[in-house]
């Protein structure tokens, strides 16, 4: 029989935070606003990772029980996928007849890095994750059915330090290459999959002081700052993220019943929502602009991240209700 959960307040609260900056990572601010909120919001898709790598760890002892667990996620994860790309290409479909612009294309080489690294480029290049978390499942379902679970922490310790190589070390180096060598399943999904893991099942173990892990967390979020001040780019995950949002997660476990409110029920219920609707919502609204003549106006697009999450937040919650009857679980 599997771990009786207990339901975490704080870890939605942090999921509700985390979605919405998500939201301002695509729809960014305008000028040194926008650079210092994507700077330091680098911890989200990381902590999407670790949430489902927590609740997918089991104590049963009956291996049917870890493979049916195991093969229900895939099938939620793929389903939430498929729908989160047909969805986007029927919006593509509107975009091109009503305004003349596609961003779908198709290739071999589209669908050879979509296969081995995740980029949906022939769809939304945000639903890289949703393509990743669907093969680590598929990964960690293999690794539990041979009983090596401790032979991927080893791997995933190591893709922390390829992930600093491939993306800040090359960059220093002055060597060029896409992000998506990094960014995929096996190297940035695995980290942070396993991290939350492999907290999950430590966590008896890993009792540290409300205030020390957020004061760690504080300085590595200003960290962020500095790092991305120090390396003149955007690496999808900074080097202090790590230590962040494993901080982050900590403070999550440790404090189940705090943080109870609003961030927490957009964190439960529409987290996942938010991630796969915003895309369609951002670019619906960057056509509205163009036709309203304010697509260059400096006001207005520092409004625009916040109409972008307005929206998506509220056909989230029109969607949850609509699906409530059916208990469809948003996350994990």
């Amino acid at each position: 029989m599997s771990e009786t959960k207990q339901y975490n307040y704080c870890l939605d609260f942090i999921k509700g935070i985390a979605c919405i900056c998500v939201v301002f990572m695509h729809c960014e601010f305008p000028g040194l606003l926008g650079t210092v909120v994507q700077a330091v919001s680098r911890f989200c898709v990381p902590l999407f990772f670790m949430v489902s790598g927590y609740f997918c760890y089991f104590i049963s002892a009956n291996p049917e029980k870890i493979n049916s667990n195991m093969a229900r996620k895939i099938k939620h994860v793929g389903k939430i996928t498929l729908y989160a790309c047909v969805a986007y290409v029927l919006f593509d479909f509107v975009q091109y007849f009503v305004f003349g612009k596609s961003v779908f294309y198709f290739s071999k080489g589209a669908l050879l890095n979509l296969l081995l690294f995740n980029q949906p480029f022939v769809v939304a290049g945000q639903y890289w994750f949703l393509f990743a978390l669907l093969y680590d499942y598929v990964l960690f379902a293999l690794v539990l059915r041979v009983h090596k679970i401790k032979s991927i922490y080893v791997v995933a310790t190591i893709m922390i330090f390829v992930y600093i190589l491939l993306a800040q070390g090359m960059h220093l180096a002055g060597i060029k290459i896409p992000n998506m060598y990094y960014r995929n399943f096996f190297v940035e999904g695995l980290c942070f999959f396993t991290m939350g893991n492999w907290i999950h099942a430590y966590k008896s173990k890993l009792k540290f002081t409300r205030g020390g892990v957020m004061a760690i967390a504080i300085v590595c979020t200003v960290l962020c700052l500095l790092e991305r001040f120090l390396m003149g780019r955007d690496f999808g995950v900074n080097i202090v993220t790590f230590p962040q949002v494993f901080c982050l997660f900590l403070y999550a476990v440790n404090n189940p019943n705090k943080h109870a409110g609003v961030l927490q029920i957009i964190g439960k219920r529409y987290s996942m929502f938010v991630y796969i609707i915003h895309p369609i919502v951002w670019h619906t609204m960057e056509h509205v602009y163009e036709l309203c003549g304010v697509a260059s106006n400096v006001v207005a697009l520092y409004v625009l991240p916040l109409i972008v999450v307005f929206i998506t937040l509220l056909i989230s919650h029109i969607i949850y209700y609509a699906k409530n009857s059916t208990h469809i679980p948003v996350h994990g």
